[in-house]
């Protein structure tokens, strides 16, 4: 398996990040792996995390990795959703209160520490580029903004909103129990109000 094409395909199916675990499971020694860094074909991310260098992979792929109970959630969520045209600049992943994670330099990651039924609430699974993300479902995602919106803004909270509201698969039940769970059920049908 020692081979570079062989790793290379090996990181290239994992997203282009793999941690130390699945590199010793693969069987890919500490020393191959050292050999690997000094040849600069791969990097080590973090600690337990390393990414093939020059390869197509995806940075989602490399957040999930550094933060393994993430979920992406706010922001990253909505813009993979395509319910916001803000880019943020970093990636917006939750993680239950009492998780500790050490953060790289790089990629930006911004955490939000939230208790059991915040974090819990919608959780899904999308497949991005052969490799599955744990992100909020829509409705979620909507809640969320909409929970935050003095810290997110106005603005783009309305526009999450408004964009939710033109998806055909907009499940409004379901938004009406997630905002029930999460105490904000005035505030949601207040907004629905305005904009429906």
């Amino acid at each position: 398996m020692n081979t570079a094409t062989s790793i290379k395909k090996l990181f290239e199916q994992s997203g282009g990040v793999l941690t130390t675990q699945e590199l010793e499971e693969a069987g890919i020694s500490y020393y191959y792996v050292r050999k690997l860094i000094e040849n600069e074909q791969i990097e080590r991310v973090k600690q337990g995390v390393y990414c093939w260098l020059n390869g197509e992979g995806d940075e989602l792929a490399e957040v999930q990795k550094i933060v393994p109970n993430g979920i992406f959630c706010l922001f990253t969520a909505a813009l993979l959703y395509e319910l916001t045209t803000f880019v943020p600049s970093g990636y917006h992943v939750a993680i239950p209160r009492k998780d500790k994670v050490t953060l790289p330099a790089y990629p930006p990651i911004n955490l939000y520490y939230w208790d059991d039924n915040q974090y819990k609430l919608g959780q899904a699974d999308i497949i991005r580029q052969n490799v599955s993300l744990r992100i909020y479902d829509r409705e979620k995602t909507v809640c969320d903004f909409i929970k935050f919106r003095n810290k997110v803004g106005i603005d783009i909270t309305k526009e999450a909103l408004k964009n939710y509201l033109n998806l055909r698969e907009r499940n409004l039940n379901k938004l009406m129990a997630y905002a029930r769970q999460m105490k904000i059920s005035t505030i949601v049908n207040q907004y629905l109000e305005i904009l429906v």
